[in-house]
């Protein structure tokens, strides 16, 4: 009585989860105008990188660090080592060819160009094992 029903439910799920991945697919859109707008605007690649990066970390390590630090093993420096080394080349090298890319072509094959991150990241994380 007044609950939703299992099919209704599921449902809502489902429109919940195509409501976020168009949500985000409308994140990255804005983010490849901008990208391309600072970077025909004279902004250097290697410096829009940085302050990408910068400020991914400034957000997410908050976040890690309140909601994850009572639950998460101590970090080696074997493994520390190895998760600079993949992100340096895995997602820092990628992001400034693909800055590179983008002051040559249009925002929308930059779009396109940006699925190929996943997979040179994981290349380079079975390279280094």
């Amino acid at each position: 009585m007044g609950g939703a029903s299992p099919t209704t439910a599921k449902f809502h799920d489902g429109k919940k989860a195509y409501g976020a991945v168009v949500i985000i697919q409308l994140i990255y859109a804005g983010l490849f105008l901008l990208s391309k707008a600072a970077l025909d605007g004279g902004f250097k690649t290697s410096i829009f990188v940085f302050y990408r990066q910068t400020f991914a970390t400034a957000l997410v390590v908050p976040l890690a660090f309140f909601l994850e630090w009572k639950h998460a093993p101590a970090l080696s420096l074997p493994t520390f080592c190895k998760i600079f080394v993949l992100s340096l080349f895995g997602i820092t090298l990628t992001l400034n060819v693909n800055g590179i890319a983008f002051i040559y072509t249009s925002a929308t094959l930059g779009a396109a160009s940006v699925n190929t991150l996943p997979a040179i990241t994981f290349f380079v994380a079975l390279l280094f094992g």
